[in-house]
Parts: C-alpha cells; structure tokens; sequence
C-alpha cells in the first residue's frame, strides 16, 4: 500500500546506513534522505506498471517492517539476454533481523511471485563488497553472472550480479512455507 512508502523508505536508508557504511563513501551516506526515498517509494507503488512491473514484499515483526524486497521484469538488457526476464531489484533486511529467516522468507516471496508471472531465471545485483548479503546469495543457490561499474560522482562502485537459471534451484525456500 502507499502508505507503506515512509516506513519502507526508512528501512532502506537505516539498511544502508548499516551496511554500506565502510563500503560507501561517507558523502554517499551522508546524503541519503528518508523524505526523497519516500517519494521514490510512493512513484512504485502508485505506479508498478511503469516501474517494471514492479510488486514490493514487507516482511513484518509486531508493527516493525524488518525487511522489504522488490521484483519485476529485468531491467539489465545483458542480463535478460542471458535468460535472466526477471529481476529482484532490492532486498534489504535490518541487521537485528538478520539470520533469523527474513531474508529467505522475501527470497521466497520474490521468487514465488516471479514464478507467478512466468519467468524462468532470476538475478540481481550486489556491491562486490558486501560479503554477508554475497554469501546469502550462494548459499541460496546464486552464481555470479555479471559484474558492471555503478558511477556515483567521484565514487566508482562495483556490482555483481547473482543469478538463478532456473527459480526451481529456489525451490527449498519455497518448500519450507507453513
């Protein structure tokens, strides 16, 4: 829902805050605003259509959002070559509610919904040096299937992507739902 939007926005930017610090020029960090990212998030979910199709997941404990992912048609033309038609363009978990189940529930989640919609392999990107949610990925089956350069000012970030041919590779996440 809509309404969502300013609690989403602030889960993105505390993620980031917590996981990028280090990785991400402190400029970067520095600029984030939960005002801006509530903006963004309100144009998605008023709009999924022009949004690559794109339907966001919350995972919530009591009244907090622990994490969130989002997924749609792939928007990365080489990846989609590949045999990549879906994409899962953000998944971002609070550390307190990280290991824990989260991140495999909106894995499944995601994975579902892009089974649902007809695709057949799945990616998304990474920064290169965001170890824990790297390892997530291969241990969920992800191999790595492309790597790109993200400029941001004098900031050059490297991604890679993860990918999944097949989203029946996902299927234990998706066999242990209650």
């Amino acid at each position: 829902m809509i309404t969502d939007a300013p609690r989403i926005a602030r889960v993105h930017v505390k993620s980031w805050l917590e996981t990028y610090t280090g990785i991400v020029p402190d400029e970067i960090l520095a600029a984030l605003s939960v005002s801006r990212r509530t903006l963004a998030w309100e144009r998605i979910l008023r709009d999924p259509i022009n949004h690559d199709n794109s339907v966001v997941y919350l995972k919530v404990v009591g009244d907090v959002i622990a994490g969130f992912g989002a997924c749609g048609e792939q928007r990365d033309v080489n990846l989609k070559g590949q045999g990549f038609d879906g994409e899962i363009g953000a998944i971002y978990v609070l550390q307190q509610f990280q290991r824990l189940g989260t991140g495999r529930a909106l894995m499944r989640a995601l994975a579902d919904e892009l089974v649902g919609r007809g695709s057949h392999g799945i990616a998304l990107w990474v920064l290169r040096e965001n170890t824990p949610a790297r390892h997530f990925y291969e241990k969920c089956g992800g191999e790595i299937v492309g790597e790109r350069k993200d400029v941001r000012g004098q900031a050059v970030l490297t991604e890679v992507a993860y990918g999944w041919r097949d989203i029946n590779v996902l299927q234990p996440l998706r066999s242990d739902r209650k």
